[in-house]
């Protein structure tokens, strides 16, 4: 069952949130019927997400947009999510969900090579009430997605971040998926961090330990190297919610003008639209077409 725990080693000084989200990508598998290369990006991006979600949202008004464009073959990627009590929503696409790549040269899925690495991760950090959003933009460094997000971390916000994410999947599905996230408090000294590197280093993948069976305690105390680490909170979950309606196409299609509204009533007579992060759809007639019309003056 997918879970997330978050706790503290060495005595206050390092962070630590573990998150388990097998469930969570197996169903965004199905949901965007996507392959098992495109599965092991979007698993990894939904993961971090979703952890982000967790530390970095302290109000259900606000929200956080992550953008990621290498110029790969899997395209752009776009992840939203909120939180609400303790759970962090997250909604995710990549503009093209059926790529599939050849495994690469350490016999891994290409990650890296399908999300490229000539390009951006945008993190947006949204305030419902200011309408005042902040831009965290870092190149992107390996493609590989936790690399990536360490060096947001380490630009954006001055933060001594260890991120690690692993998503096992095959032709039949999502076998394990999940990640940790490490961060450094002001008091950290070089003592702490060179046992979480040594702990780390001797550390099977996290998606290994996961298939392995352990449980997310003893993963954080296994990548910390602290068996004394106390876990604050073990009751926090991430699970996919999209709030697409037909409400808000309707306004995307006004949106377009009056032109381009004009041409779709005069040509096709109707509209389909679907959205990009639940596949759901919605028609809309020629008199529906002509109702927006009517609004825009």
């Amino acid at each position: 069952m997918d879970r997330t725990i978050k706790g503290l080693a060495h005595e206050g000084k390092v962070s630590i949130i573990v998150a388990e989200t097998t469930q969570l990508i197996e169903s965004i598998r199905n949901l965007q019927d996507l392959m098992p290369t495109t599965t092991a990006v979007l698993g990894r991006v939904a993961t971090i997400s979703g952890m982000m979600g967790l530390t970095e949202i302290k109000e259900p008004e606000d929200s956080i947009t992550v953008q990621i464009n290498g110029k790969g073959p899997i395209g752009s990627i776009v992840c939203v999510m909120k939180r609400e009590n303790n759970q962090s929503f997250i909604k995710l696409y990549a503009q093209n969900p059926h790529v599939e790549l050849p495994l690469n040269e350490k016999g891994k899925i290409a990650v890296g090579q399908a999300v490229g690495t000539d390009g951006f991760l945008n993190v947006i950090k949204e305030n419902e009430f200011t309408k005042k959003a902040y831009h965290g933009l870092v190149p992107l460094v390996s493609g590989e997605i936790a690399e990536d997000f360490t060096e947001y971390f380490a630009q954006s916000q001055q933060k001594p971040t260890v991120i690690a994410l692993g998503v096992l999947v095959d032709k039949n599905g999502v076998k394990k998926s999940g990640g940790y996230m490490i961060q450094l408090m002001p008091d950290a000294t070089e003592t702490e961090i060179a046992q979480i590197e040594n702990a780390i280093a001797n550390a099977k993948p996290v998606s290994q330990m996961l298939e392995d069976g352990m449980a997310l305690e003893d993963i954080a105390r296994t990548v910390t190297g602290d068996e004394n680490a106390l876990f604050l909170i073990n009751d926090l979950s991430i699970a996919f919610k999209c709030d697409c309606s037909k409400e808000r196409f309707a306004d995307g299609l006004a949106a377009i003008g009056k032109k381009e509204l004009d041409s779709i009533i005069e040509e096709d007579g109707k509209a389909n639209t679907k959205c990009h992060f639940c596949n759901k759809e919605y028609d809309f007639t020629k008199e529906e077409l002509e109702k927006i019309r009517e609004t825009l003056q």
